[in-house]
């Protein structure tokens, strides 16, 4: 376990081990969860840029649709939601 200090601002620093193996960068977004009253956990979030590229070719055709179809319409939910795409509740 690593401890870290918050700071006036409510900040933290990643520790940089943490952060290398994670693959957090600076703008990475990192969603937090409280897991009972008194433990959060930190959970790393794959952007789907990173997978750019990653579908095989002799993948089926049908099922890439159907990955784009579903992406277009994520994509469009949170352009037009109200609701913001990060919320903390504690």
């Amino acid at each position: 376990m690593v401890r870290v200090k918050v700071t006036r601002n409510y900040r933290i620093t990643i520790p940089r081990e943490i952060r290398r193996r994670m693959g957090i960068e600076e703008g990475s977004y990192v969603p937090m969860e409280m897991v009972g009253e008194t433990t959060a956990i930190m959970k790393r979030v794959l952007p789907i840029e990173d997978l750019a590229g990653a579908w095989d070719k002799e993948m089926d055709k049908k099922k890439m649709d159907e990955v784009r179809k579903l992406w277009k319409t994520w994509v469009l939910q949170r352009l037009y939601s109200s609701t913001p795409m990060f919320s903390w509740t504690i």
